[in-house]
């Protein structure tokens, strides 16, 4: 009982962690950094504290690389990449080179690490002990965590398009988590990551999202809904037969 409280608590911080420091820390840092590096900076301070909990305090052993049955993962990776280029194709494909420069390319990989180290690299394997190897379950666990931390969008952005924006996160979620789980290669979810990410730092202002009306809204939520239940049946065949891996 005393170990589930705990692990409950460590996933409580989970969840809340990256939301909290994203709608806090850049009134914190707002007098010291510039705000075109505010968000770079919040995802670094994420990622070290990702660190810490993982080496000195929690102990749970995160899978940055791994060469194994490299084969293998890149046929793991067929799902995630197919929702990607559904999700992201045109927007990645009218990329300029022109637009990209060190400063987005660092603050999408910041994003991607601190945020794939938070949510796969902590989330999924201290889910996985909660839930005694449920796997599937896992993934969800994790993917919830991921959902919920784009919370902080509701700051800069209405209601409707934050509950959409959850809902693709949450199928991105299940995704990477059953990618991890069969590789244990979190470099793969972070490249994932930073490709999804990508488009939306560099229209960043210049790439205006109308609020849906209701009707609009209610169309697309029926959509989402139909491409999560689609994914859902993906992630758990992807999961199914998996052998039991150590959290830490």
């Amino acid at each position: 009982m005393l170990k589930n409280k705990k692990l409950m608590i460590k996933i409580v911080v989970c969840f809340l962690l990256v939301p909290v420091a994203l709608m806090t820390v850049p009134y914190l840092i707002s007098p010291i950094i510039p705000e075109k590096y505010g968000q770079m900076t919040v995802d670094l301070i994420i990622f070290l504290i990702v660190i810490i909990l993982s080496r000195n305090i929690w102990h749970v052993r995160i899978h940055f690389f791994s060469g194994k049955r490299i084969g293998n993962q890149l046929c793991q990776l067929i799902p995630a990449v197919i929702f990607l280029i559904l999700t992201r194709f045109g927007t990645l494909s009218s990329i300029a080179p022109r637009l990209i420069n060190v400063r987005i390319i660092l603050t999408v990989l910041l994003v991607a690490l601190a945020e794939e180290g938070m949510f796969r690299g902590l989330l999924l394997p201290l889910s996985l002990e909660l839930t005694r190897n449920r796997r599937y379950t896992a993934v969800i666990i994790s993917s919830l965590g991921f959902a919920v931390a784009h919370l902080a969008n509701i700051a800069n952005s209405s209601w409707s398009l934050v509950l959409l924006q959850m809902i693709v996160v949450f199928g991105n979620g299940l995704l990477w988590g059953s990618l991890y789980l069969k590789t244990d290669n979190l470099s793969l979810t972070i490249l994932l990551h930073f490709l999804d990410d990508l488009p939306l730092f560099i229209t960043n202002g210049s790439l205006k999202l109308t609020t849906p009306t209701s009707s609009q809204l209610m169309t697309a939520l029926v959509m989402y809904l139909v491409m999560i239940g689609i994914i859902g049946v993906v992630t758990f065949l992807q999961v199914n037969g998996l052998h039991r891996r150590p959290t830490r």
